[in-house]
């Protein structure tokens, strides 16, 4: 189970809410292990669930009859299902059906059928009588109009902004999902090394980087991005992809990720194509002490800004010319970037506008603990590492060497 409903209960709790609604596709996967395809790829479909511990059932699922069958054939643990958006189906009889049509038609026959996707969400709302309670909305998934239906149909329901509260929920994961955490950055660094040990002269990045998609895609994982550049264009952060030829004595820069099980990996290693000058080697060993003084600072109770500085503090002391970042790391999970951001400024106020932690880390927060250095048309580097927190530390589970 990905949902972490001790914390959900907990934190409900302290923002006075009596239910919370999902509606995004990684809050709606988390809350309710509902894989629907549909979600995923068009992007402004709505479909929610709800969540309130205080009623029986105390959640709902309101999904599309397209897709009843991702319910019974996945491992969805919510039984209070709204179906909306009549999908009719060929007539079969009961004995010529597999296991999968039987459950999802005994699925269909005791669901609660309504039109669109608010009128189960309304509808589930009333059947606990929240009409006039206080219920945490996922903003990021529903769409203005049914924001302001929402309004209109339950005017005295007190309706509060919920995504930030759903990151605050999802920051503390459940061993499901560290497990999927560690096979997604397993996966990408099995492919990467799969692509190296094929890397010579000659090559172009393109094709390095269609190993790496290749292997990924191999091992059950699926492939998200490889930032890939050689030579100049490990200065450009987010360098497309390209045809440039690799040559000997190359520097090359990585950023990899891929998901396993909706779950993202984020890593991110130098290296050289022969042997690295002195200066490539002085600016990348600061960049991986870096990594490895955050890593050791990290433990329950730990402030993300004495992270950050330690993180900071190898590149510092070497007089790196406007070495400046605004993070050093971020929270990984559903989401290949969620709170907290390891930063001496206020994520909430900054690009990402993600909540601030107060009171330190804790344990099984997870993270992507990361610190570059890019001389503009030059050179790059960025290291960095997955751990997750622990009891009385943390446990990484990035291994690939940083050797450069």
């Amino acid at each position: 189970m990905l949902f972490n409903r001790e914390r959900a209960e907990q934190v409900m709790q302290r923002h006075g809410l009596d239910a919370l609604v999902a509606a995004s596709p990684d809050n709606v996967l988390y809350a309710t292990d509902y894989e629907c395809v549909t979600h995923w790829l068009n992007k402004g479909f709505q479909l929610y669930s709800l969540f309130s511990p205080g009623h029986d059932p105390a959640a709902s699922l309101i999904a599309p009859s397209l897709e009843l069958d991702a319910i019974v054939d996945g491992d969805v643990w919510v039984d209070d299902i709204y179906l909306f958006s009549p999908f009719p189906r060929g007539p079969a009889q009961t004995d010529a059906m597999d296991e999968t049509g039987r459950a999802a038609k005994a699925l269909s026959e005791r669901a609660h059928h309504v039109g669109r996707a608010l009128d189960g969400l309304v509808a589930a709302i009333e059947a606990r009588g929240l009409e006039g309670g206080r219920v945490g909305v996922d903003e990021s998934g529903i769409s203005p109009l049914f924001w302001w239906e929402l309004q209109q149909r339950l005017p005295n329901m007190d309706i509060v902004y919920a995504n930030a509260i759903w990151w605050e929920v999802r920051m503390v994961k459940t061993g499901e999902e560290i497990q999927r955490l560690m096979r997604a950055s397993a996966i990408t660094e099995t492919a990467i090394m799969a692509a190296f040990r094929r890397l010579e002269p000659g090559m172009t990045e393109r094709q390095v980087i269609d190993i790496y998609h290749s292997a990924v895609t191999a091992q059950g994982g699926r492939s998200t991005f490889c930032i890939l550049g050689s030579g100049s264009r490990t200065a450009q952060p987010h360098a497309l992809p390209s045809d440039k030829v690799i040559e000997a004595g190359d520097l090359i820069r990585y950023d990899i990720g891929c998901t396993y099980g909706y779950y993202h990996a984020d890593n991110a290693r130098a290296v050289v194509l022969g042997t690295p000058t002195g200066e490539q080697i002085l600016i990348w060993e600061a960049m991986a002490q870096g990594i490895n003084d955050a890593v050791d600072v990290m433990r329950p109770g730990a402030d993300v800004r004495d992270v950050y500085n330690a993180a900071m503090a190898p590149g510092q002391a070497l007089g790196l010319e406007n070495f400046e970042r605004f993070h050093c790391g971020h929270g990984i999970g559903i989401s290949v970037y969620d709170p907290p951001v390891i930063t001496l400024a206020d994520p909430e106020a900054s690009a990402f506008l993600m909540p601030a932690v107060d009171g330190g880390l804790e344990a099984g927060m997870t993270f992507s603990i990361e610190v570059g250095y890019y001389i503009q048309g030059v050179m790059g580097f960025l290291c960095e590492d997955t751990v997750v927190v622990t009891d009385d530390g943390v446990h990484r589970l990035t291994s690939n060497s940083k050797s450069l």
